[in-house]
């Protein structure tokens, strides 16, 4: 195959099934792609058919990952770094680098030419290319699209560049930008943006999208700046109810060049601090660099426009869901969260953003009536029903009402189905029903791009685990290229649930080998983190599972102390584990029994509690569960029956 006119794939070995999907579907649409398989890498005629192949394709497509990450070393780089030379003989518009995100890796710590970052990144998902994509890279070979600088869309790009001054003027500052044109040709720019980038998109999309951008124009003699419609973009990604990653990396994307067109915008800075809020919140990304973002930005907001409605937002959010709910950062900041979301209320009463940020906030500090009142009020809003109706889920649960719970996620998937509610589905499908068979139906109706994150991975090995899948759990798990999960769900190192899964599947010698390979991490991040309690906990799980239970009573003691409050659960598994079982009732009965999540169902399903199946006090505890017509569809219900969510409301 001639390499003019072709894809090069430029990938580290551990990648290669994903390069694989990537090439196929090029391929399958008429697009040449060099895609080197070969295992046995090396020589000078080889690394010359490369170097050749690199100077003449006529794009060069890294595929970035954990695993590159991960490979200080590599031929991969050598390949990454001639691309980067070849760049410095060619037009900036003329379309060659075209990085691709193929797992959950972050941008902030995605270890790759600078170059890199300049150019708009897409995320495939396991190397999974939807038509969109592969669109994408026929213009591109077409000459129709000129390469998208990082962040920012061909489309803006391009009006850009043709504007007078061009993007460097725009960056000078809104004092002196050369936007002449009338107010109707800004707004017909918009317009403009919305039918390129989303050919159908609908007439009431189109609506919504001028509306927004209209919160972010100048004085009547100024049309929108280019800063300010990446703002109304990046707003319009994140008020989508199915907001997932794809969306989510559009909008950092959309804020980011606005912050580097304005760096005085205060709208632009607030609206990257949510951005990075939501990546914490929906556990699509947790780590410092992230949560530290969506700090500074809300803190840079703050300061340039201090009475600044979306500034002031964007600093209640952070305080809200800018951190994880381990680090106890919702309990110390909840007072100046709820003092902030209180006034914003008070000035917008109906305003979505300030509406479900507070509603979460009550919710995580147990303000249950609160909560509830909030997500009720929001759900009368048609653009956030279906959302508002997910997160009463929880606060139905919290009150002590699985079926008022499973109405609600109804309703919600009712209204449009997303992933958030999908997850609310197969919550109330086993907990409440025990129904194993709508809990993976609705796992497996998820975006594949959610499931690969870490919340969805802690989601997908919870419901595995439970149908006692362990050979699925495995291939599952083989296929996440990261060795901890952070979730809200799942804390810890992805070998500890491989562990579970050889275990299950009988191969204890296997089990023990995942199960040391997760304590030496633990051991190492509490060199660094000696007080954890998280960590602590998880070492105290994990030695437990080896056997070694006089150190996991000293570590979950230790985690006690730290913490002040008893880690219940495992404190259980390591009863169960020593055989103790009358000292493992009399944890159930006094503790987990009073956990909403304690439901007959989930005794009945849990592996965990095999072990205890023939005990009577075991027998008798289920029996009571059944009886709670709170927590049982079977149970004897009130006189009148269930309130249904929301009928008083």
């Amino acid at each position: 195959m001639s390499p003019q006119g072709a894809v090069f794939l430029s990938y580290a070995s551990q990648d290669a099934e994903a390069a694989k999907r990537i090439c196929e579907a090029l391929r399958a649409a008429g697009i040449e792609v060099w895609f080197d398989q070969s295992e046995l890498r090396g020589g000078d005629a080889w690394d010359a058919m490369i170097r050749g192949q690199i100077k003449e394709c006529a794009l060069f497509m890294p595929l970035i990952s954990a695993n590159t990450n991960a490979r200080l070393e590599g031929y991969f780089r050598r390949e990454w770094k001639k691309a980067v030379e070849r760049t410095h003989d060619m037009d900036d518009g003329l379309p060659f680098l075209v990085p691709v995100v193929i797992d959950a890796i972050s941008d902030a710590e995605a270890r790759v030419p600078e170059k890199f970052r300049e150019m708009q990144w897409t995320r495939l998902t396991g190397g999974a290319a939807p038509p969109a994509f592969v669109e994408r890279v026929k213009k591109l070979l077409g000459g129709s699209e000129v390469t998208a600088k990082r962040t920012l869309p061909g489309i803006v790009g391009s009006i850009a560049r043709a504007s007078p001054g061009g993007v460097a003027a725009g960056a000078q500052g809104k004092a002196h930008r050369p936007w002449f044109l009338p107010v109707i040709l800004g707004l017909f720019l918009i317009l403009l943006i919305s039918i390129v980038v989303r050919p159908r998109r609908s007439p009431k999309e189109v609506a919504d999208l001028l509306a927004i951008a209209q919160k972010f124009t100048v004085p009547d003699s100024e049309t929108p700046s280019l800063d300010q419609q990446l703002v109304a973009k990046a707003w319009e990604q994140m008020n989508k109810v199915e907001m997932g990653p794809e969306q989510l990396e559009l909008a950092d994307g959309y804020c980011r060049r606005a912050t580097e067109l304005d760096p005085a915008d205060a709208d632009a800075w607030a609206a990257l601090s949510q951005v990075n809020s939501w990546y914490v919140a929906t556990d699509f990304d947790r780590n410092a660099a992230r949560r530290e973002a969506a700090r500074s930005s809300a803190a840079r907001a703050i300061g340039l426009a201090p009475k600044s409605y979306e500034a002031r937002l964007a600093q209640a959010c952070y305080l809200v869901r800018g951190d994880p709910p381990d680090s106890h950062a919702v309990p110390a900041f909840g007072p100046e969260a709820d003092r902030l979301l209180r006034q914003l209320l008070l000035e917008k009463p109906d305003e979505p953003r300030a509406l479900l940020a507070f509603g979460t906030l009550q919710r995580n500090l147990g303000h249950v009536a609160d909560a509830r009142d909030a997500f009720s009020r929001l759900a009368g809003n048609p653009a956030f029903a279906a959302l508002a109706w997910s997160r009463l889920v929880a606060v139905e649960v919290m009150l002590g009402s699985w079926s008022a719970a499973e109405a609600a996620a109804q309703r919600s998937v009712a209204i449009q189905p997303y992933w958030e509610n999908l997850v609310s589905k197969a919550i109330t499908a086993v907990y409440y029903r025990g129904d194993l068979a709508s809990a993976k139906a609705a796992m497996d109706d998820m975006p594949a791009s959610v499931i690969q994150t870490d919340y969805g991975v802690s989601m997908a090995s919870w419901v595995f685990y439970l149908r006692r899948e362990p050979d699925n759990m495995l291939r599952f798990l083989q296929g996440v290229p990261r060795d901890w999960i952070h979730s809200a769900i799942y804390d810890g190192p992805t070998a500890y649930l491989i562990g579970e899964a050889q275990k299950m599947a009988g191969r204890n010698d296997a089990a023990r080998i995942e199960w040391q390979a997760a304590l030496q991490l633990v051991e190492h991040r509490l060199t660094e983190e000696p007080t954890s309690a998280p960590l602590l906990g998880c070492k105290g799980e994990l030695l437990t599972c080896l056997g070694n239970f006089p150190d996991a009573e000293k570590n979950l003691q230790l985690e006690a102390d730290v913490s002040g409050t008893q880690d219940w659960d495992n404190l259980l598994a390591l009863r169960i584990a020593q055989g103790r079982m009358d000292a493992a009732m009399d944890i159930m009965e006094k503790e987990i029994s009073r956990s909403q999540f304690a439901t007959p169902a989930d005794l009945r399903l849990e592996p965990d509690y095999d072990p205890l199946r023939d005990n009577p006090r075991f027998k008798a505890l289920l029996a009571r569960l059944d009886a709670d017509p709170g927590k049982s569809p079977t149970a004897p219900r009130p006189v009148g029956g269930d309130v249904p969510a929301g009928a008083q409301r």
